[in-house]
């Protein structure tokens, strides 16, 4: 069963809680950076804010006693007419400030990801957003990328998260987080059900979908290494589809068996991503005593949907409250396994000019 739904919804903004919403959703992806929120309420009679509830202003939510959002109020709205009064605060994640503030170092430069992030975002102009930042995997920090003027911090961060090969993602706490997502994922200990003449279940609807333009019984990665030698890395699988289907993939910045083998598993993966997926509605905002999170395996079962018992991953979540609905959550699943971490990147290398016989006036 789900857990008590009970708790309350607290929105603390400015120093100045409010826990009186009528409506509210709270976005989150994993695979997309700065999710919306928002939160608001009618009342007949008019709050008196604080001048510091305003635009800009630190915002934390709270479901009971649990942090699920730090970031700041991009919108504050009031309306009133002579029926009451109305107030609206929203906003995005706070990955939304990495993507609206630019690196401010030279054309080109070289750092690397624990410097960037350091310098740039803790010790910056938003040092006072950002609580800290992990990074799983160590072992590639040295490895540096360029940064070109006017980049966004996030994209910079992105990129050289890359460079380790990682994925980055916020955690509720303002925490930045370099690694895999997935990597170790909580077990949800509550099956999800949505089965005919059961009891038990808890699962309002789900929607399965399955994909698969994009899935291919055998994949090709065509590239050159620094000799100029052709490189040719293929994968096959099992598909739904009765005919074969081949796709050939050239990559010029594939260099070495290794970087193809690589790809073209990321490439795969990928697509299977796309293909296999689930959405369902859940009452309430929490399960296992935990409020639904992103990264989560789960066990789903129904026989109403034909292939949608599965084990799934927790790729996205939408935090609902409605005076119709009152607390829902929309899940986002996908495969577990079918989660793939980023190439490793490589800034791209500058041709060398070719040279030019003076006698013949050719090109060498």
């Amino acid at each position: 069963m789900l857990d008590n739904q009970n708790k309350t919804i607290r929105l603390i903004i400015g120093g100045y809680e409010i826990n009186t919403w009528d409506n509210a959703s709270i976005d989150s992806v994993i695979d997309t950076p700065s999710e919306a929120w928002s939160f608001s309420l009618f009342s007949l009679e008019d709050l008196v804010l604080p001048d510091t509830v305003k635009s800009g202003a630190k915002v934390q939510a709270f479901y009971g006693d649990e942090l699920i959002l730090t970031t700041i109020a991009d919108a504050v709205e009031e309306g009133c007419d002579r029926s009451g009064y109305a107030l609206k605060i929203s906003g995005r994640d706070l990955v939304g400030q990495l993507i609206d503030c630019s690196v401010p170092i030279s054309n080109g430069r070289q750092i690397s990801l624990e410097e960037l992030v350091n310098k740039f975002v803790l010790s910056g102009n938003l040092g006072s957003l950002f609580k800290n930042f992990k990074i799983q995997n160590n072992s590639w920090l040295k490895n540096k990328a360029s940064i070109e003027p006017g980049e966004s911090l996030w994209d910079a961060i992105v990129k050289a998260a890359q460079v380790t090969g990682q994925h980055v993602w916020l955690e509720p706490d303002a925490t930045l987080m370099i690694g895999d997502p997935f990597l170790n994922a909580y077990q949800v200990e509550t099956a999800l059900q949505l089965i005919k003449y059961s009891n038990s279940n808890n699962v309002l609807d789900a929607k399965y979908t399955e994909d698969i333009s994009n899935v291919f019984s055998e994949i090709k990665i065509l590239s050159q290494d620094g000799k100029g030698q052709h490189i040719l890395a293929s994968t096959k699988a099992d598909t739904p589809y009765q005919h074969k289907r081949l796709k050939i993939i050239a990559m010029g910045d594939v260099e070495t068996k290794a970087e193809a083998d690589a790809a073209i598993k990321k490439i795969a993966k990928d697509n299977n991503l796309q293909a296999y997926a689930m959405t369902a509605t859940v009452q309430g905002w929490s399960i296992d005593n935990k409020a639904w999170s992103t990264g989560w395996h789960l066990h789903f079962e129904t026989n109403r949907l034909n292939r949608a018992t599965a084990k799934w991953a927790v790729m996205g979540r939408t935090l609902n409250l409605s005076r119709s609905n009152g607390k829902q959550t929309v899940l986002k699943l996908n495969r577990q396994g079918d989660w793939a971490q980023p190439l490793l990147y490589k800034d791209p290398q500058a041709k060398k000019p070719k040279k030019i016989d003076a006698k013949k006036g050719a090109k060498k």
